[in-house]
Protein backbone atom coordinates (compact mmCIF):
# COMPACT_ATOMS: atom_id res chain seq x y z
CA UNK A 1 0.00 0.00 0.00
CA UNK A 2 0.80 3.45 -0.62
CA UNK A 3 2.79 5.86 2.06
CA UNK A 4 2.28 8.95 -0.07
CA UNK A 5 -0.52 11.25 0.20
CA UNK A 6 -1.72 12.40 -3.36
CA UNK A 7 -1.81 16.17 -3.71
CA UNK A 8 -3.72 17.30 -6.91
CA UNK A 9 -2.67 20.76 -8.15
CA UNK A 10 -5.73 23.43 -7.75
CA UNK A 11 -8.11 23.19 -10.87
CA UNK A 12 -7.94 26.00 -13.44
CA UNK A 13 -10.36 25.10 -15.91
CA UNK A 14 -11.38 28.10 -17.57
CA UNK A 15 -7.59 29.00 -17.96
CA UNK A 16 -6.33 26.44 -19.06
CA UNK A 17 -9.19 26.69 -21.91
CA UNK A 18 -8.10 30.03 -22.90
CA UNK A 19 -4.20 29.27 -22.27
CA UNK A 20 -5.02 25.90 -24.37
CA UNK A 21 -7.05 27.64 -27.28
CA UNK A 22 -4.74 30.66 -27.46
CA UNK A 23 -1.50 28.10 -28.33
CA UNK A 24 -3.39 25.07 -29.93
CA UNK A 25 -2.34 22.90 -27.51
CA UNK A 26 -4.35 20.34 -24.76
CA UNK A 27 -6.15 21.62 -21.93
CA UNK A 28 -3.63 18.84 -20.09
CA UNK A 29 -0.59 20.43 -20.98
CA UNK A 30 -2.02 23.92 -20.79
CA UNK A 31 -2.61 23.23 -16.81
CA UNK A 32 0.70 21.45 -16.42
CA UNK A 33 2.08 24.94 -17.80
CA UNK A 34 -0.48 26.92 -14.91
CA UNK A 35 1.16 24.81 -12.33
CA UNK A 36 4.34 26.51 -12.89
CA UNK A 37 3.32 29.54 -12.71
CA UNK A 38 3.13 30.51 -16.63
CA UNK A 39 -0.28 31.45 -16.98
CA UNK A 40 -0.44 33.52 -20.17
CA UNK A 41 0.57 32.38 -23.85
CA UNK A 42 3.68 34.97 -24.27
CA UNK A 43 4.92 33.35 -21.20
CA UNK A 44 3.99 30.37 -22.21
CA UNK A 45 5.56 30.79 -25.63
CA UNK A 46 8.67 32.46 -23.69
CA UNK A 47 9.20 28.58 -21.64
CA UNK A 48 8.36 26.39 -24.31
CA UNK A 49 10.97 27.92 -26.76
CA UNK A 50 13.97 28.98 -24.93
CA UNK A 51 15.93 31.67 -26.70
CA UNK A 52 19.50 33.37 -26.55
CA UNK A 53 17.65 36.46 -26.27
CA UNK A 54 16.14 35.61 -22.72
CA UNK A 55 19.49 35.34 -21.27
CA UNK A 56 20.77 38.59 -19.40
CA UNK A 57 23.01 41.09 -20.18
CA UNK A 58 26.27 40.08 -18.24
CA UNK A 59 26.33 43.96 -17.52
CA UNK A 60 23.30 43.65 -14.98
CA UNK A 61 25.89 42.37 -12.54
CA UNK A 62 26.64 45.44 -10.63
CA UNK A 63 30.43 44.42 -10.20
CA UNK A 64 31.22 42.85 -13.50
CA UNK A 65 32.07 46.06 -15.04
CA UNK A 66 35.03 46.30 -12.35
CA UNK A 67 35.81 42.48 -13.37
CA UNK A 68 36.24 43.42 -16.80
CA UNK A 69 38.07 46.88 -16.63
CA UNK A 70 40.76 44.83 -14.49
CA UNK A 71 40.62 41.66 -16.77
CA UNK A 72 41.60 44.04 -19.63
CA UNK A 73 44.19 45.77 -18.22
CA UNK A 74 45.57 42.21 -17.36
CA UNK A 75 45.22 41.24 -20.93
CA UNK A 76 46.32 44.33 -22.17
CA UNK A 77 49.99 44.48 -19.86
CA UNK A 78 50.64 40.61 -20.04
CA UNK A 79 49.55 40.48 -16.03
CA UNK A 80 49.39 36.80 -14.74
CA UNK A 81 46.10 35.40 -14.57
CA UNK A 82 45.10 32.36 -12.42
CA UNK A 83 41.90 30.35 -12.04
CA UNK A 84 41.32 29.06 -8.31
CA UNK A 85 37.61 26.25 -8.81
CA UNK A 86 36.34 24.33 -6.40
CA UNK A 87 36.44 20.80 -7.15
CA UNK A 88 32.75 19.89 -8.17
CA UNK A 89 31.63 19.80 -11.42
CA UNK A 90 30.12 23.67 -11.60
CA UNK A 91 33.37 24.63 -10.31
CA UNK A 92 35.29 22.77 -12.69
CA UNK A 93 33.10 22.95 -15.40
CA UNK A 94 33.54 27.14 -14.86
CA UNK A 95 37.30 27.29 -14.47
CA UNK A 96 37.08 24.87 -17.79
CA UNK A 97 34.94 28.17 -19.74
CA UNK A 98 37.05 31.00 -18.34
CA UNK A 99 40.47 28.61 -19.30
CA UNK A 100 39.37 27.89 -22.38
CA UNK A 101 38.99 31.26 -23.02
CA UNK A 102 42.14 33.26 -22.30
CA UNK A 103 43.47 30.20 -24.21
CA UNK A 104 41.85 31.53 -27.18
CA UNK A 105 43.44 34.39 -26.49
CA UNK A 106 46.28 33.59 -26.78
CA UNK A 107 46.80 33.30 -22.85
CA UNK A 108 47.86 30.23 -20.65
CA UNK A 109 45.65 31.40 -16.88
CA UNK A 110 47.40 28.84 -14.15
CA UNK A 111 44.95 26.63 -11.95
CA UNK A 112 44.39 25.23 -8.91
CA UNK A 113 41.62 23.02 -7.71
CA UNK A 114 41.69 21.65 -4.21
CA UNK A 115 42.16 18.21 -3.21
CA UNK A 116 38.90 17.79 -1.58
CA UNK A 117 40.23 15.47 1.85
CA UNK A 118 43.71 17.29 2.17
CA UNK A 119 42.44 20.76 1.33
CA UNK A 120 38.69 21.00 1.66
CA UNK A 121 36.46 23.55 0.41
CA UNK A 122 36.94 27.25 -0.24
CA UNK A 123 40.22 29.35 -1.01
CA UNK A 124 43.26 28.33 0.87
CA UNK A 125 46.43 30.35 1.87
CA UNK A 126 48.62 27.47 0.97
CA UNK A 127 46.83 28.05 -3.04
CA UNK A 128 47.13 32.11 -2.67
CA UNK A 129 50.95 31.43 -1.99
CA UNK A 130 50.96 29.62 -5.48
CA UNK A 131 49.39 31.89 -7.30
CA UNK A 132 51.45 34.13 -5.93
CA UNK A 133 54.75 32.37 -6.75
CA UNK A 134 53.70 31.93 -10.35
CA UNK A 135 53.21 35.27 -10.53
CA UNK A 136 49.47 35.70 -10.91
CA UNK A 137 48.29 39.13 -10.54
CA UNK A 138 44.79 38.47 -10.85
CA UNK A 139 43.04 35.57 -9.05
CA UNK A 140 39.42 34.92 -9.83
CA UNK A 141 37.96 32.04 -7.97
CA UNK A 142 34.76 30.18 -9.18
CA UNK A 143 32.06 28.37 -7.23
CA UNK A 144 33.97 30.00 -3.75
CA UNK A 145 35.54 32.78 -2.69
CA UNK A 146 32.55 34.67 -1.35
CA UNK A 147 32.99 34.18 2.19
CA UNK A 148 36.53 33.41 1.88
CA UNK A 149 37.65 37.15 3.54
CA UNK A 150 40.65 36.22 5.17
CA UNK A 151 42.45 34.73 2.21
CA UNK A 152 41.33 37.40 -0.33
CA UNK A 153 43.28 39.81 1.87
CA UNK A 154 46.12 37.62 1.97
CA UNK A 155 46.16 37.28 -1.58
CA UNK A 156 45.90 41.66 -1.63
CA UNK A 157 48.68 41.55 0.41
CA UNK A 158 50.70 39.47 -2.01
CA UNK A 159 49.66 41.93 -4.64
CA UNK A 160 47.08 40.00 -6.27
CA UNK A 161 43.42 41.07 -7.27
CA UNK A 162 40.55 38.64 -6.70
CA UNK A 163 37.79 38.44 -8.40
CA UNK A 164 35.18 36.33 -7.17
CA UNK A 165 32.76 34.17 -9.59
CA UNK A 166 30.46 32.39 -6.74
CA UNK A 167 26.85 31.68 -6.16
CA UNK A 168 26.98 30.66 -2.71
CA UNK A 169 24.64 32.91 -0.06
CA UNK A 170 25.41 36.62 0.59
CA UNK A 171 28.44 37.51 2.37
CA UNK A 172 28.41 38.03 6.21
CA UNK A 173 30.38 40.67 5.99
CA UNK A 174 31.73 42.78 2.72
CA UNK A 175 34.59 41.57 0.80
CA UNK A 176 37.90 42.96 -0.26
CA UNK A 177 37.57 41.11 -3.26
CA UNK A 178 38.41 43.44 -6.44
CA UNK A 179 34.42 42.69 -7.50
CA UNK A 180 31.89 39.93 -6.56
CA UNK A 181 29.91 38.60 -8.93
CA UNK A 182 27.32 36.48 -7.15
CA UNK A 183 23.58 36.74 -8.02
CA UNK A 184 22.74 36.56 -4.09
CA UNK A 185 24.46 39.18 -3.01
CA UNK A 186 23.84 41.83 -6.02
CA UNK A 187 20.23 43.23 -5.95
CA UNK A 188 20.60 44.54 -9.66
CA UNK A 189 20.70 40.53 -11.49
CA UNK A 190 17.12 39.17 -12.04
CA UNK A 191 18.07 35.79 -11.71
CA UNK A 192 19.28 34.44 -8.68
CA UNK A 193 19.26 30.41 -9.84
CA UNK A 194 22.23 30.61 -12.08
CA UNK A 195 25.20 28.75 -11.07
CA UNK A 196 28.92 29.65 -11.20
CA UNK A 197 29.44 27.82 -14.47
CA UNK A 198 27.05 30.22 -15.91
CA UNK A 199 28.41 33.11 -13.93
CA UNK A 200 31.81 32.54 -16.08
CA UNK A 201 30.14 31.89 -18.77
CA UNK A 202 28.81 35.56 -18.16
CA UNK A 203 32.24 36.81 -17.89
CA UNK A 204 33.75 35.76 -20.68
CA UNK A 205 30.47 37.48 -22.74
CA UNK A 206 31.02 41.05 -20.88
CA UNK A 207 34.69 40.12 -21.39
CA UNK A 208 34.22 40.07 -24.95
CA UNK A 209 32.30 43.09 -25.36
CA UNK A 210 35.43 45.01 -24.77
CA UNK A 211 38.47 46.25 -27.25
CA UNK A 212 41.14 45.40 -28.02
CA UNK A 213 43.08 41.81 -27.17
CA UNK A 214 40.10 40.92 -25.41
CA UNK A 215 38.00 40.76 -28.18
CA UNK A 216 38.41 37.63 -30.13
CA UNK A 217 37.46 36.84 -33.83
CA UNK A 218 33.55 36.98 -34.60
CA UNK A 219 33.39 33.34 -35.69
CA UNK A 220 35.85 31.69 -33.20
CA UNK A 221 34.02 33.42 -30.40
CA UNK A 222 31.01 31.80 -31.73
CA UNK A 223 32.01 28.10 -31.58
CA UNK A 224 33.65 29.10 -28.66
CA UNK A 225 30.00 29.89 -26.94
CA UNK A 226 28.67 26.77 -28.50
CA UNK A 227 30.86 24.73 -26.75
CA UNK A 228 30.52 26.75 -23.57
CA UNK A 229 27.22 26.15 -23.65
CA UNK A 230 27.94 22.80 -22.71
CA UNK A 231 29.88 22.90 -19.86
CA UNK A 232 27.05 25.21 -18.71
CA UNK A 233 24.60 22.62 -18.90
CA UNK A 234 26.99 19.98 -17.18
CA UNK A 235 27.84 22.72 -14.63
CA UNK A 236 24.05 23.37 -13.92
CA UNK A 237 22.93 20.03 -13.98
CA UNK A 238 25.62 18.32 -11.77
CA UNK A 239 24.58 21.66 -9.60
CA UNK A 240 20.99 20.15 -9.32
CA UNK A 241 20.22 24.03 -10.25
CA UNK A 242 16.39 25.13 -10.61
CA UNK A 243 16.01 24.60 -15.01
CA UNK A 244 14.08 27.84 -15.32
CA UNK A 245 14.78 31.15 -16.14
CA UNK A 246 18.27 31.48 -17.51
CA UNK A 247 19.09 28.22 -17.20
CA UNK A 248 16.67 26.71 -19.07
CA UNK A 249 18.00 28.64 -21.87
CA UNK A 250 21.59 27.30 -20.92
CA UNK A 251 20.27 23.52 -20.53
CA UNK A 252 18.26 23.69 -23.83
CA UNK A 253 21.04 24.87 -26.01
CA UNK A 254 23.74 22.87 -24.18
CA UNK A 255 22.64 20.00 -24.36
CA UNK A 256 22.30 20.23 -28.25
CA UNK A 257 25.82 21.74 -27.27
CA UNK A 258 27.15 18.25 -25.82
CA UNK A 259 26.43 16.19 -29.10
CA UNK A 260 28.41 18.82 -31.34
CA UNK A 261 31.43 19.58 -29.05
CA UNK A 262 34.66 20.41 -30.44
CA UNK A 263 36.63 19.97 -27.23
CA UNK A 264 38.28 16.52 -27.49
CA UNK A 265 38.80 15.67 -23.36
CA UNK A 266 34.87 16.56 -23.07
CA UNK A 267 33.76 14.83 -26.63
CA UNK A 268 35.91 11.90 -25.63
CA UNK A 269 34.11 11.82 -21.96
CA UNK A 270 30.34 12.27 -23.82
CA UNK A 271 31.44 9.22 -25.74
CA UNK A 272 32.79 7.04 -22.98
CA UNK A 273 29.63 8.01 -20.74
CA UNK A 274 27.34 6.91 -23.52
CA UNK A 275 28.86 3.64 -25.03
CA UNK A 276 29.58 6.08 -28.08
CA UNK A 277 26.87 7.71 -28.58
CA UNK A 278 26.43 11.92 -28.59
CA UNK A 279 24.18 12.68 -30.34
CA UNK A 280 21.24 13.37 -28.52
CA UNK A 281 22.01 14.44 -24.89
CA UNK A 282 19.43 14.86 -21.89
CA UNK A 283 19.21 15.45 -18.37
CA UNK A 284 19.54 12.15 -17.22
CA UNK A 285 22.61 11.31 -18.77
CA UNK A 286 24.20 14.39 -17.13
CA UNK A 287 22.92 13.47 -13.47
CA UNK A 288 23.24 9.78 -13.79
CA UNK A 289 26.19 9.27 -16.77
CA UNK A 290 28.31 12.64 -17.22
CA UNK A 291 28.35 14.13 -14.00
CA UNK A 292 29.10 11.01 -11.69
CA UNK A 293 32.50 10.16 -13.56
CA UNK A 294 33.62 13.80 -13.51
CA UNK A 295 32.74 13.77 -9.59
CA UNK A 296 34.71 10.60 -9.06
CA UNK A 297 37.57 12.46 -9.33
CA UNK A 298 37.32 15.17 -7.08
CA UNK A 299 35.88 12.48 -4.46
CA UNK A 300 38.30 9.81 -4.24
CA UNK A 301 41.06 11.43 -6.27
CA UNK A 302 42.40 14.60 -7.64
CA UNK A 303 39.87 17.07 -8.95
CA UNK A 304 42.77 18.84 -10.87
CA UNK A 305 42.28 15.72 -13.26
CA UNK A 306 38.76 16.82 -13.46
CA UNK A 307 39.63 19.83 -14.78
CA UNK A 308 42.32 18.65 -17.33
CA UNK A 309 39.89 16.26 -18.85
CA UNK A 310 37.90 19.09 -19.42
CA UNK A 311 40.15 21.76 -21.26
CA UNK A 312 42.57 18.43 -22.89
CA UNK A 313 43.54 18.10 -26.17
CA UNK A 314 46.20 16.02 -26.26
CA UNK A 315 44.05 12.38 -27.63
CA UNK A 316 46.90 10.40 -25.54
CA UNK A 317 46.75 12.29 -22.09
CA UNK A 318 43.01 11.94 -23.02
CA UNK A 319 42.94 8.26 -22.91
CA UNK A 320 45.42 8.41 -19.75
CA UNK A 321 42.59 10.52 -17.54
CA UNK A 322 39.55 8.57 -19.03
CA UNK A 323 41.08 5.35 -17.73
CA UNK A 324 41.94 7.00 -14.50
CA UNK A 325 38.31 8.61 -14.21
CA UNK A 326 36.50 5.25 -14.37
CA UNK A 327 38.94 3.82 -11.85
CA UNK A 328 37.76 6.61 -9.61
CA UNK A 329 34.79 5.91 -10.49
CA UNK A 330 34.38 2.45 -10.07
CA UNK A 331 36.42 2.88 -6.13
CA UNK A 332 33.85 5.84 -5.47
CA UNK A 333 30.56 3.24 -5.90
CA UNK A 334 32.25 1.01 -3.75
CA UNK A 335 32.74 3.06 -0.61
CA UNK A 336 29.96 4.81 -1.10
CA UNK A 337 27.74 0.98 -0.63
CA UNK A 338 29.65 0.64 2.48
CA UNK A 339 29.55 4.09 3.56
CA UNK A 340 25.32 3.88 3.22
CA UNK A 341 25.44 0.74 4.43
CA UNK A 342 27.14 1.80 8.26
CA UNK A 343 24.98 4.74 8.21
CA UNK A 344 21.96 3.17 8.22
CA UNK A 345 22.50 0.81 10.78
CA UNK A 346 23.54 3.84 12.77
CA UNK A 347 20.56 5.61 12.07
CA UNK A 348 18.42 2.16 12.86
CA UNK A 349 20.13 1.04 16.18
CA UNK A 350 19.94 4.63 17.50
CA UNK A 351 16.74 5.83 18.69
CA UNK A 352 17.45 9.13 19.16
CA UNK A 353 18.47 9.32 15.56
CA UNK A 354 15.07 8.06 14.57
CA UNK A 355 12.83 10.55 16.85
CA UNK A 356 15.38 13.24 15.34
CA UNK A 357 14.13 15.32 12.21
CA UNK A 358 17.45 16.52 10.57
CA UNK A 359 19.21 12.84 10.83
CA UNK A 360 23.47 14.03 11.68
CA UNK A 361 25.86 10.86 11.20
CA UNK A 362 29.44 10.60 11.88
CA UNK A 363 31.92 7.31 11.68
CA UNK A 364 35.82 7.59 11.76
CA UNK A 365 35.96 4.89 9.09
CA UNK A 366 34.32 7.37 6.75
CA UNK A 367 35.61 8.77 3.46
CA UNK A 368 34.99 12.51 3.47
CA UNK A 369 35.32 12.52 -0.59
CA UNK A 370 32.02 10.30 -0.85
CA UNK A 371 30.02 11.72 2.20
CA UNK A 372 27.55 13.91 0.12
CA UNK A 373 26.48 10.91 -2.07
CA UNK A 374 25.45 8.94 1.07
CA UNK A 375 23.85 12.03 2.30
CA UNK A 376 21.82 12.40 -0.58
CA UNK A 377 21.08 8.69 -0.31
CA UNK A 378 19.72 9.08 3.42
CA UNK A 379 17.39 12.17 2.17
CA UNK A 380 15.69 9.12 0.00
CA UNK A 381 15.45 6.69 2.45
CA UNK A 382 14.35 8.41 5.28
CA UNK A 383 12.67 11.00 3.96
CA UNK A 384 14.58 13.95 5.96
CA UNK A 385 17.33 16.67 6.04
CA UNK A 386 21.08 14.58 6.39
CA UNK A 387 24.65 15.52 7.68
CA UNK A 388 26.82 13.08 6.75
CA UNK A 389 30.60 13.73 8.29
CA UNK A 390 33.74 11.82 8.28
CA UNK A 391 35.85 11.62 11.38
CA UNK A 392 39.58 12.58 11.44
CA UNK A 393 42.06 13.68 13.92
CA UNK A 394 39.54 15.26 16.27
CA UNK A 395 37.91 17.03 13.54
CA UNK A 396 34.60 16.13 11.65
CA UNK A 397 33.93 17.11 8.03
CA UNK A 398 31.00 16.36 5.59
CA UNK A 399 28.19 17.29 3.97
CA UNK A 400 24.82 17.61 4.16
CA UNK A 401 21.93 17.36 1.87
CA UNK A 402 18.08 18.08 2.11
CA UNK A 403 14.16 18.65 1.70
CA UNK A 404 11.70 21.16 0.04
CA UNK A 405 11.09 23.90 3.09
CA UNK A 406 14.56 23.15 5.47
CA UNK A 407 17.44 25.23 3.99
CA UNK A 408 20.77 24.02 5.21
CA UNK A 409 22.34 27.20 4.75
CA UNK A 410 20.50 28.77 7.20
CA UNK A 411 20.48 25.91 9.81
CA UNK A 412 24.19 26.07 9.65
CA UNK A 413 23.72 30.05 10.56
CA UNK A 414 21.88 28.92 13.67
CA UNK A 415 25.20 26.62 15.10
CA UNK A 416 27.84 29.08 13.49
CA UNK A 417 29.47 29.17 16.64
CA UNK A 418 29.77 25.83 17.01
CA UNK A 419 31.47 25.05 13.74
CA UNK A 420 35.26 25.30 12.25
CA UNK A 421 33.99 25.90 8.92
CA UNK A 422 30.25 25.74 6.78
CA UNK A 423 28.46 26.62 4.01
CA UNK A 424 25.93 26.05 0.40
CA UNK A 425 23.09 26.31 -0.61
CA UNK A 426 19.35 25.42 0.74
CA UNK A 427 19.40 21.90 -0.41
CA UNK A 428 23.18 20.74 -0.26
CA UNK A 429 26.18 22.13 2.00
CA UNK A 430 29.34 21.30 3.47
CA UNK A 431 29.97 21.47 7.35
CA UNK A 432 33.28 20.97 9.37
CA UNK A 433 33.17 20.62 13.41
CA UNK A 434 35.37 19.34 16.03
CA UNK A 435 34.27 15.95 17.28
CA UNK A 436 33.70 17.06 20.61
CA UNK A 437 30.81 19.01 19.63
CA UNK A 438 29.14 16.75 17.52
CA UNK A 439 26.45 15.92 19.68
CA UNK A 440 25.66 19.41 20.36
CA UNK A 441 25.66 20.28 16.69
CA UNK A 442 23.27 17.36 16.34
CA UNK A 443 20.98 18.52 19.15
CA UNK A 444 21.05 22.63 17.84
CA UNK A 445 20.25 21.93 13.89
CA UNK A 446 16.94 20.03 15.50
CA UNK A 447 16.29 22.77 17.59
CA UNK A 448 16.29 24.94 14.68
CA UNK A 449 14.68 22.17 12.92
CA UNK A 450 11.70 22.02 15.18
CA UNK A 451 10.86 25.76 14.23
CA UNK A 452 11.43 25.40 11.08
CA UNK A 453 9.49 22.26 10.56
CA UNK A 454 6.50 23.02 12.86
CA UNK A 455 3.61 23.44 9.94
CA UNK A 456 5.40 21.13 7.51
CA UNK A 457 3.39 18.40 6.31
CA UNK A 458 3.95 15.18 8.56
CA UNK A 459 3.45 12.36 5.54
CA UNK A 460 4.99 12.16 2.15
CA UNK A 461 3.06 13.78 -0.43
CA UNK A 462 3.44 13.42 -4.39
CA UNK A 463 2.20 15.97 -6.46
CA UNK A 464 -0.12 15.63 -9.48
CA UNK A 465 -0.50 17.97 -12.19
CA UNK A 466 -3.85 16.74 -13.36
CA UNK A 467 -6.29 13.53 -13.35
CA UNK A 468 -6.91 12.26 -17.07
CA UNK A 469 -8.63 9.10 -18.55
CA UNK A 470 -6.19 6.95 -19.72
CA UNK A 471 -7.60 7.92 -23.54
CA UNK A 472 -6.20 11.20 -23.17
CA UNK A 473 -2.85 10.05 -23.00
CA UNK A 474 -1.47 9.81 -26.81
CA UNK A 475 1.05 10.40 -28.40
CA UNK A 476 0.53 13.63 -29.61
CA UNK A 477 0.54 15.04 -25.32
CA UNK A 478 3.42 13.02 -24.53
CA UNK A 479 5.11 15.07 -27.29
CA UNK A 480 3.61 18.20 -26.15
CA UNK A 481 4.43 17.53 -22.57
CA UNK A 482 8.16 16.76 -23.64
CA UNK A 483 8.24 20.36 -24.76
CA UNK A 484 8.15 21.07 -21.10
CA UNK A 485 12.00 19.66 -21.42
CA UNK A 486 14.51 20.00 -19.87
CA UNK A 487 13.24 18.42 -16.74
CA UNK A 488 14.87 19.29 -13.63
CA UNK A 489 15.26 20.31 -9.86
CA UNK A 490 12.33 22.88 -10.07
CA UNK A 491 10.89 22.06 -13.58
CA UNK A 492 9.95 17.88 -12.65
CA UNK A 493 8.97 16.11 -15.22
CA UNK A 494 4.40 16.46 -15.62
CA UNK A 495 3.04 13.51 -13.39
CA UNK A 496 -0.64 12.67 -14.50
CA UNK A 497 -3.13 10.57 -12.38
CA UNK A 498 -5.06 7.76 -13.47
CA UNK A 499 -8.23 6.59 -11.26
CA UNK A 500 -9.96 2.88 -11.20
CA UNK A 501 -8.35 1.76 -14.21
CA UNK A 502 -8.74 -1.92 -15.25
CA UNK A 503 -5.89 -4.37 -15.40
CA UNK A 504 -5.63 -5.90 -18.35
CA UNK A 505 -3.99 -9.23 -17.93
CA UNK A 506 -1.22 -10.88 -15.90
CA UNK A 507 1.26 -8.70 -14.74
CA UNK A 508 5.18 -9.85 -14.70
CA UNK A 509 8.66 -9.01 -13.15
CA UNK A 510 11.35 -7.29 -15.20
CA UNK A 511 14.81 -6.48 -14.84
CA UNK A 512 18.05 -8.48 -14.05
CA UNK A 513 17.05 -8.52 -10.43
CA UNK A 514 13.34 -8.92 -11.16
CA UNK A 515 12.79 -5.81 -9.54
CA UNK A 516 10.69 -4.24 -12.02
CA UNK A 517 7.15 -4.28 -12.63
CA UNK A 518 4.86 -4.58 -15.75
CA UNK A 519 1.82 -4.80 -16.56
CA UNK A 520 -0.92 -3.35 -18.41
CA UNK A 521 -3.96 -1.16 -17.92
CA UNK A 522 -7.17 0.07 -19.95
CA UNK A 523 -10.45 2.29 -19.13
CA UNK A 524 -13.49 2.09 -20.67
CA UNK A 525 -13.31 0.47 -24.30
CA UNK A 526 -9.79 2.03 -25.02
CA UNK A 527 -6.25 0.54 -26.00
CA UNK A 528 -4.62 -1.21 -22.73
CA UNK A 529 -1.55 0.81 -22.03
CA UNK A 530 2.21 -0.51 -20.53
CA UNK A 531 2.39 0.39 -17.38
CA UNK A 532 6.22 0.08 -15.69
CA UNK A 533 6.91 1.01 -12.04
CA UNK A 534 10.66 0.08 -11.90
CA UNK A 535 11.45 -1.24 -8.16
CA UNK A 536 8.10 -1.99 -7.25
CA UNK A 537 8.42 -5.61 -7.53
CA UNK A 538 7.01 -5.46 -3.93
CA UNK A 539 3.29 -5.08 -5.78
CA UNK A 540 3.22 -8.05 -7.69
CA UNK A 541 1.50 -9.72 -5.59
CA UNK A 542 -1.44 -6.65 -5.12
CA UNK A 543 -1.46 -5.46 -8.74
CA UNK A 544 -1.89 -9.83 -10.08
CA UNK A 545 -4.82 -9.76 -7.35
CA UNK A 546 -6.33 -6.32 -8.18
CA UNK A 547 -9.32 -5.82 -10.65
CA UNK A 548 -8.82 -1.67 -11.19
CA UNK A 549 -6.11 0.43 -9.03
CA UNK A 550 -4.84 3.75 -9.46
CA UNK A 551 -1.45 5.34 -11.25
CA UNK A 552 0.34 7.97 -10.38
CA UNK A 553 2.71 8.42 -13.75
CA UNK A 554 4.48 9.89 -15.86
CA UNK A 555 3.94 9.65 -19.64
CA UNK A 556 6.88 8.82 -22.25
CA UNK A 557 6.99 7.56 -25.36
CA UNK A 558 8.85 4.08 -26.08
CA UNK A 559 10.09 3.34 -29.45
CA UNK A 560 10.69 -0.61 -29.88
CA UNK A 561 11.43 -2.18 -33.58
CA UNK A 562 10.55 1.18 -35.40
CA UNK A 563 6.94 1.29 -33.97
CA UNK A 564 6.15 4.23 -30.97
CA UNK A 565 3.75 3.67 -28.19
CA UNK A 566 2.59 5.57 -24.94
CA UNK A 567 4.36 4.09 -21.76
CA UNK A 568 3.49 5.05 -18.07
CA UNK A 569 6.56 4.94 -15.35
CA UNK A 570 4.50 4.45 -12.55
CA UNK A 571 5.46 6.81 -9.37
CA UNK A 572 2.47 5.18 -7.14
CA UNK A 573 0.11 2.67 -6.85
CA UNK A 574 -3.29 2.55 -5.19
CA UNK A 575 -4.91 -0.28 -5.07
CA UNK A 576 -8.87 0.09 -4.50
Amino acid sequence: MSERKWVFMPSHRPLAGTLAQGLGISPVTAHVLINRGIGDAAAARAFLQAELAHLHDPMLFSQMPRAVQRLERALRDGEGIGIFADYDVDGTTGAAVLYKYFSMLGRTARTYVPHRVTEGYGLSAAAVDFFAQAGVKVLITVDCGTNDHAEIERARERGMDVLVVDHHETPTRASAAAALINPKADDRYPFKGITSVGIAFKVAWALSKGVGRARPAGTRFEEFLLDAMGYVALGTVADVAPLVGENRVFVSYGLKALGSCRSAGLRALAERAMGGDVKAFDTFDISFKLAPRLNALGRVGRAEDTLELLVCEDSVRIEELLNLMESANRARREIEDAIYRQAVEQVERRPELQRDAVLVVADERWHVGVVGIVASRLVERFGRPAFVLAIEDGMARGSGRSVDGFRLHEALEASRDLLVSGGGHAKAAGVGVRRERLEEFRRRVNEHAADVLRDAPQEAVLEIDEEVRLSEVTRGLVRELDRLAPFGEGNAPPRLAASHVRVAGPPRLMGKKNDHLSFHVRDGSGPALRAVAFGRADAFDRTAAATTLSLAFRPVLNAWKGRESVELHVDDIKFV
